[in-house]
């Protein structure tokens, strides 16, 4: 019998309601950094060549005693299916599924067999692509609390259901909101903020649908005037303008007169004087001065005491810089707004096997942690501040040094060539599993000991951090995990519990709810 489509999608639509809470954790302000693609052992990766392994800002107790809480958190989308149940192949068009199937996460059968998490890459073990999430399905299910098909933003798998927002119930309640990125604006992480499309692809529907929206804050990359390492150049077509709305829709943004009221930028120095404070704009449209990303694909520039050994792009502002001046304009608001901020091209790096453009990018990132609890610190209060810091999905693989033996490519690639990194990847037919080794610690200023075993996303848990008003809510949606503890607990003072990523939009929403129900019992 052929399952109902729309049967099935209100089934999924009704299962991952939240428990009831307590009234509780009252947040003024939510802040949401999601460091795109990156799971325990990359997070380790970094921080130990940091040399600050459970020492991060956001790892330990800040000054007034508040204290961070720690999950690992699950982020399966769902599978398109056929009639007979059967999964469909990646790319397969969602009008010919029969229905759609939750991926989930198993503890127990996770640590049974070591490609269990990443099987997509040979054959024959390969798997649909649709067996892992990628950043619509789980940028869609952090800001709506739903699960979706690969590649919706904030719509169910079947194109037909648009779901509400965490951006959207802020500001219905009063608050300001924005998206900022280090990758292109209407790049999917920062696009499920507002964005609602069948296809994350669709860049120019999706910019436009931001800025045509009550966000206060649109930053990230995507300028048409620049390439990937910040040389101006001149525009042959129509295509380059696609991530900031097309042709004419850039023509109104930077024009005299503007667009729908935002003020526009793309100095690095105009980032900087928002990030300082002083006069401010109601709201904002940044756009960095780099096609792609702000530094994870420069190519050319001098060489540079960095973690890949090439100078950064001086003609963009840091990730932290434009989060900073993101807050400090939507803090103009006095009920109080929720900020998402990515730290998007974590993912590419992890795509490309490259550890040391991996590195910098979440290095990156945790500057750019660092700055907003400064920020919260001088101009809030974790009283009245929600933080959650996490990742969307895991990519590449990352695995310590010895986890699997390569008999072809060795521990790690032994150049940047296809065939090498190909070649040192995790083959379940042609390589031996060895032991699940977490990655080692070297040294700060030294490379940890790594292996990719993969080129694409795959199912590992993901960490999260949350510090402030309503943290405390996660706990009630906590599993355990005791053998991802085993390999990640001791830097960072896990114990295993972890949560699905449906939690993040209800502890957020919970947390918005609470402030607005705490006000109305003081009256």
């Amino acid at each position: 019998m052929k399952i109902s489509r729309y049967a099935l999608a209100l089934a999924l639509s009704t299962a991952l309601v939240s428990p009831a809470m307590a009234q509780d954790g009252a947040a003024r302000n939510v802040i949401l950094l999601v460091s795109d693609g990156i799971g325990f052992n990359g997070w380790l990766a970094t921080d130990y060549y940091q040399g600050l392994a459970g020492r991060q800002s956001y790892q330990i107790a800040r000054p007034d005693g508040t204290a961070p809480v720690i999950f690992g958190l699950a982020h399966g989308s769902l599978n398109l299916i056929d009639a007979a149940g059967a999964v469909l192949p990646s790319g397969s068009d969602p009008a010919e599924a029969a229905g759609a199937v939750l991926q989930g996460y198993n503890p127990e059968t996770r640590w049974t067999r070591f490609e269990r998490t990443f099987s997509n890459d040979y054959p024959p073990v390969s798997l649909s692509y649709t067996s892992y999430t990628d950043s619509a399905a789980a940028g869609t299910t952090l800001q709506t609390g739903r699960k979706t098909s690969n590649g919706r933003l904030n719509m169910d798998w079947t194109g037909e259901v648009a779901f509400r927002t965490i951006a959207e119930i802020a500001m219905e309640r009063g608050r300001a909101a924005g998206a900022v990125s280090s990758v292109q604006v209407s790049h999917a992480t920062p696009a499920s903020v507002i964005a609602r499309n069948v296809s994350r692809n669709n860049y120019v529907e999706i910019f436009n649908e931001m800025v045509g929206s009550d966000l206060a804050v649109v930053m990230g990359a995507g300028h048409p005037l620049y390439d990937s390492s910040g040389t101006a150049v001149e525009p042959e077509e129509d295509r380059a303008f696609r991530f900031v709305g097309g042709p004419e829709t850039w023509e109104a943004l930077t024009g005299d007169e503007g667009l729908n009221g935002f003020a526009f930028i793309d100095d690095r120095a105009d980032f900087e004087a928002l990030a300082a404070g002083g006069t401010l704009p109601e709201r904002v449209v940044g756009i960095a001065r780099s096609h792609s990303t702000l530094q994870a694909s420069r190519q050319g520039l001098p060489a540079a005491d960095t973690p890949s050994g090439m100078a950064y792009n001086e003609g963009v502002p840091s990730l932290a810089t434009m989060t900073v001046g993101a807050l400090n304009v939507l803090n103009q608001d006095p009920d109080g707004f929720f900020l998402m901020s990515e730290g998007g091209a974590v993912d590419w790096m992890g795509h490309g096997n490259n550890m040391a453009r991996f590195i910098e990018e979440q290095i990156d990132f945790n500057q750019t942690i660092d700055a907003v609890i400064a920020w919260v610190e001088a101009h809030s209060s974790w009283d009245e501040t929600l933080l959650i810091v996490t990742s969307d999905h895991e990519t590449g693989g990352i695995w310590g040094e010895g986890t699997f033996t390569n008999g072809t490519g060795g521990p790690v690639a032994a150049d940047r060539t296809d065939e090498a990194l190909l070649a040192a990847r995790f083959h379940p037919a042609e390589d031996t599993f060895n032991a699940f080794l977490a990655v080692q610690d070297r040294g700060a200023g030294t490379m940890p000991g790594y292996q990719f075993a993969s080129r694409n996303h795959t199912n590992e848990l993901v960490p999260l951090w949350a510090l402030g008003a309503g943290a405390e809510i996660f706990a009630q949606f906590a599993q355990t995990d005791l053998g991802a503890a085993s390999l990640w607990g001791e830097p960072y003072g896990w114990d295993g519990s972890f949560v699905d990523n449906t939690a993040v939009f209800h502890v957020m929403n919970e947390a918005l709810t609470a402030e607005l129900e705490e006000l109305a019992s003081m009256q």
